[in-house]
C-alpha cells in the first residue's frame, strides 16, 4: 500500500504539536551516536538549553562529569539497544552544572532500515527525592530517640505511627497499638472524663498543648508523663492528625515531692509550737514570713490552740529580720483566727528598729500587746492565765 506523503507531514505536525505541550518531561531524539536531533519545549523546561543551543550536542552534556569520564553515555545507550529499553534514575546536569535528581527511560528506536536511534524521555524528581531523604531521616532520627515517645495519631484518635522510645515507655509493641485508639494510654477516670478530647482541641487552636498527668503501661502500672501534642495540616491547611511526645517524669516527680516534703519539714521545725506553761503557747517565728509560710504556721498554731486548750499565745518575732505591712498582715491574721478560738495573743520580741519599721510604715496592730522580751512577754501571760482563771473563780461562786 502506497505512503500517502500528506498524511505523513500532517502526522507528524500533530505528533509534534502534542509532545510540545508536554512541559513536564524532556521528551529528547538522539541519533544512534547519542547526539541530540530533536528538542520540545518541556526539554527546555527541564535543562534551560533552548534548541538552538543543544541540537547537535551529545547526550554527555546531560551526565555529571564523572559519569561521563567513566562511560556511563555509552553504556546506556548499548543497554537499551540490547534490550530495547531501559530505566534508571542518577543526577543529570541543567545548562550551567545545576544537577537535578532524573528519572530517565531510554528506548531504542528502529525504521525500516533498522536503528534509527533513540528516544530518551527525561522526569525532574529532585523535589520528590528530598522529601523522600527527609522523611526517611525523620523516621531515623524519630527511632533513635530511645528515651522518648513520639507518636502519630489520627483525628479519630487512631494510631498511626511508633517508634521505639514508645515501646520502652509502654511496654507495647508496635502491631499491639497501630490502628487502636489512643485513650488506651489514660486512666479510665481521664478517659471518661474527656481529658484527651480537651487536649486534641487545645492543640488544634493553639498550635500545640503541653500537660502532666498520670498513663497507663501495658502491665497497668502508672508513670508520670509530660505531654507535648501538635497538630499536623495538609497542603490545604486542613487538621490531618496530630503528633504526641511524652516522657516518663515519675521519677522527677517524686524526688520533687520528696523535696517539698523536706522543706515543709524544715519550715515545721523552724516555727514550732512550744508549750511553755499550762495553757500557755509560744510560736517563735524565725527567717521570712511569706504567704505560703503563714499559712502553714496559722494551721499548726491552732491546731496546737484546740489540743492543749490553750488561753494564750505567745507570738515571737525577734528571729523576724523585719517587718513589713505583708509580715503584719500575716501576723494579724493569726492573731485574729486564735482570738475565735477564744485565745489571747502577745507579741514578744519587738526590736527598736523594728518599732521604728511598724511606725514608719504605719502598721496598726490593734489592741494586740506587745512586750521587748519573751521573758516579760511570759510574765504577762502568766497574769491573764490568772485573771482568767480568777473570774471563773467568781462565776462560778456566783453560780
Amino acid at each position: 500500500m502506497a505512503v500517502d506523503p500528506v498524511a505523513v507531514v500532517e502526522d507528524l505536525a500533530y505528533y509534534t504539536q502534542m509532545v510540545n505541550t508536554i512541559t513536564d518531561y524532556a521528551v529528547i531524539h538522539l541519533d544512534n551516536e547519542g547526539v541530540v536531533r530533536s528538542w520540545h519545549a518541556g526539554a527546555e523546561h527541564l535543562t534551560g538549553y533552548t534548541a538552538e543551543e543543544i541540537i547537535g550536542q551529545p547526550a554527555a552534556v546531560f551526565y555529571t562529569v564523572a559519569d561521563a569520564a567513566a562511560g556511563r553515555v555509552e553504556a546506556d545507550l548499548r543497554t537499551a539497544t540490547a534490550a530495547d529499553s531501559q530505566v534508571t534514575e542518577g543526577w543529570r546536569l541543567r545548562k550551567g552544572g545545576a544537577p537535578y535528581w532524573a528519572s530517565v527511560v531510554l528506548t531504542a528506536v528502529l525504521d525500516q532500515s533498522g536503528p534509527a536511534g533513540f528516544g530518551m524521555v527525561v522526569r525532574d524528581l529532585t523535589a520528590g527525592r528530598e522529601q523522600a531523604l527527609m522523611l526517611r531521616s525523620l523516621e531515623q532520627l524519630v527511632n533513635s530517640i530511645a528515651d522518648l515517645e513520639v507518636i502519630r495519631f489520627d483525628c479519630d484518635g487512631l494510631v498511626r505511627s511508633w517508634n521505639p522510645g514508645a515501646q520502652k515507655l509502654t511496654g507495647y509493641v508496635a502491631e499491639e497499638v497501630i490502628g487502636h485508639h489512643v485513650s488506651m494510654f489514660y486512666n479510665e477516670d481521664d478517659a471518661s472524663s474527656g481529658v484527651l478530647d480537651r487536649e486534641m482541641t487545645g492543640a488544634a487552636r493553639d498550635g500545640s498543648m503541653e500537660a502532666e498527668g498520670w498513663r497507663i503501661r501495658k502491665d497497668g502500672s502508672r508513670f508520670w508523663a509530660n505531654i507535648v501534642l501538635s497538630p499536623i495540616r495538609d497542603d490545604q491547611g486542613e487538621l490531618a492528625g496530630y503528633v504526641k511526645v511524652a516522657r516518663d517524669l515519675t521519677e522527677r516527680r517524686e524526688q520533687d515531692q520528696l523535696v517539698q516534703r523536706q522543706r515543709d519539714e524544715i519550715l515545721e521545725l523552724s516555727t514550732p509550737v512550744i508549750q511553755v506553761w499550762d495553757k500557755v503557747l509560744v510560736l517563735p517565728l524565725i527567717g521570712t514570713l511569706d504567704s505560703g509560710r503563714a499559712a502553714r504556721l496559722t494551721e499548726s498554731l491552732l491546731e496546737r490552740i484546740a489540743a492543749d486548750q490553750a488561753e494564750v499565745v505567745i507570738l515571737d518575732i525577734s528571729g523576724v529580720p523585719g517587718i513589713d505591712s505583708g509580715v503584719a498582715q500575716h501576723l494579724l491574721e493569726t492573731v485574729e483566727a486564735a482570738r475565735l478560738m477564744g485565745t489571747e495573743s502577745i507579741l514578744s520580741g519587738v526590736r527598736p528598729d523594728t518599732a521604728q519599721s511598724m511606725v514608719h510604715l504605719g502598721i496598726d496592730l490593734g489592741g494586740l500587746r506587745s512586750r521587748t522580751s519573751l521573758r516579760d512577754a511570759l510574765q504577762l501571760a502568766l497574769r491573764l492565765i490568772d485573771a482568767r482563771a480568777g473570774s471563773r473563780d467568781e462565776a462560778g461562786i456566783r453560780a
